[in-house]
């Protein structure tokens, strides 16, 4: 019952947010990826700790006005009573059902677990084709370290991710065409270089 739930909820988060990446409500997606791309550009110029103040003084500017708003339509009597749009958002549960966190807790143990294992192997070269692949992907981190900091790379991603979804959608044929050449050379490359490595061909000549 409780894989039903978790796999339920997963489906329910994975459909949100392919919503919102392929901007299906304009509305919606401007506002989560415009929040949050000035939340992260603020961060590069400013600490944590101001742009979390700054943000919780203007969401509380921004309610204040609103009941304020609300208030004086209602004593002029262009509103009803009951008109006030944040009603909704207090009439929401805010409590965090414990078979959720039971359920995620235990999907992100399994994770971290899986995670913690393939890195023991991958340091203790259990394998040496994969160890040599890890090496070359952590040299090509250090050059992108070398180009971009940390917060660069997440603004970034957070481009991306509202980006090249809906891009790849509006141009899937011809996305697709170029994604198929490119993992062909990538194939090409990869046989070339496994070929050179001497475990691989001593495996080729025992077959």
């Amino acid at each position: 019952t409780k894989l039903i739930l978790l796999d339920s909820l997963l489906q329910e988060k994975r459909m949100s947010a392919t919503n919102l990446v392929y901007w299906e409500n304009p509305i919606v997606s401007g506002a989560v990826f415009g929040s949050v791309l000035v939340t992260l550009m603020s961060l590069c110029y400013y600490s944590l700790i101001y742009v979390v103040s700054n943000l919780a003084l203007l969401l509380l500017f921004a309610v204040g006005a609103i009941k304020l708003y609300t208030k004086i339509m209602v004593m002029l009597g262009k509103a009803t009573p009951g008109s006030d749009p944040l009603e909704c958002i207090a009439g929401m549960s805010l409590t965090i059902p414990t078979d959720n966190v039971q359920a995620y807790s235990k999907t992100a143990s399994d994770k971290i677990n899986a995670v913690v294992s393939e890195l023991r192997r991958l340091f203790l070269v259990e394998n040496m084709i994969d160890t040599i692949k890890f090496g070359l992907s952590l040299w090509c981190i250090t050059y992108i370290g070398a180009w971009f900091n940390a917060m660069t790379l997440i603004i970034l991603a957070w481009i991306a991710a509202f980006s090249i979804p809906k891009v790849y959608l509006m141009n899937q044929d011809q996305a697709d065409e170029v994604i198929g050449k490119v993992m062909t050379q990538v194939e090409e490359i990869k046989s070339k270089v496994m070929a050179m490595i001497p475990v691989k061909a001593a495996e080729k000549k025992a077959e």
